[in-house]
């Protein structure tokens, strides 16, 4: 990949910046950035994909995750280290949160404001549909096993194109004997599932009300991990929001909408267009 860097920050946390400019965005990856044994030519694939969604002229970083996690990791945990890498290394930045990511980019942004310029939430939200939770805990559940097959099971319908989905189970099936090889150990997978696993979504969530950043929230209407209904929740509790949906999408929104995805975060950070004090603005995209 052209203009592209890889390093470590805090001697832990791996990244990969692309392209140069004003204004940095960084972004917090999913959770296959832990699921799966981190190389550098897996983050630079995915660095790839990412960089489509968002504007050339700007310096991106995407970062990791850390690769030996303590036994009580926790999204607290992940935000003390993002948080440092803001203030140490890249400064005030425009901060995007892909699903699991979202988690971090939230708590971030409620306990650092002055840290997070604007905030783009991935297919993600602050808390999991109730399909979503079920779906961590039988992750949980398959990873202390070491079943990586009844693991990746749960992946299996991520995509709204059925050509996709056959596409993603004849690469699960090729990749089976050497699974162990491709994902992470069980006990870091756990550490990562159980640092959102352990968080109560049914607590109070008024702590979302000291998001400063003007925030962007990005999902299909068919996505099983963050419902309609999570995401609503999530624009109308952070003040100053804006909800894109984009009808009968799923998880894989990013992958399979990419330019109209990309379309929709530059129109954000070009000018926050809707957002204001008085509620969020909804708008649902045709497929």
């Amino acid at each position: 990949m052209k203009d592209s860097q890889t390093g470590l920050f805090l001697n832990k946390i791996p990244y990969v910046r692309v392209g140069s400019g004003p204004k940095p965005i960084v972004v917090l990856n999913g959770g296959q950035a832990f699921v799966r044994r981190p190389t550098p030519a897996r983050a630079l694939r995915d660095a790839r994909r990412i960089a489509r969604l968002l504007p050339r002229n700007r310096t991106i970083y995407i970062l990791g995750y850390d690769p030996s996690p303590p036994a009580d990791q926790s999204i607290d945990t992940i935000v003390g280290d993002i948080s440092r890498i803001l203030l140490d290394e890249v400064g005030p930045a425009t901060v995007m949160g892909i699903s699991f990511g979202g988690f971090v980019a939230t708590r971030l942004a409620a306990e650092h404001p002055s840290l997070v310029r604007e905030m783009i939430l991935m297919v993600s939200a602050h808390r999991f549909s109730p399909e979503g939770c079920r779906s961590i805990d039988r992750q949980i559940e398959c990873a202390w096993r070491g079943d990586f097959e009844g693991f990746l099971d749960e992946f299996g319908l991520v995509f709204r194109r059925p050509w996709l989905n056959w596409l993603l189970r004849l690469r699960f099936r090729q990749e089976r004997h050497r699974l162990h090889e491709t994902m992470n150990e069980p006990a870091i997978i756990v550490r990562g599932l159980h640092a959102i696993a352990g968080e109560d979504f049914g607590r109070d969530s008024t702590w979302l009300a000291r998001i400063q950043a003007p925030t962007l929230i990005v999902g299909g209407t068919r996505d099983p991990f963050f419902d309609v209904e999570a995401m609503e929740e999530t624009a109308r509790l952070i003040p100053r929001s804006q909800l894109k949906l984009f009808e009968r999408e799923t998880h894989m929104l990013p992958i399979e909408r990419t330019r109209a995805v990309a379309k929709t975060v530059k129109a954000f950070l070009t000018s926050h267009p809707g957002i204001g004090n008085g509620g969020p603005e909804q708008a649902t995209v045709p497929p």
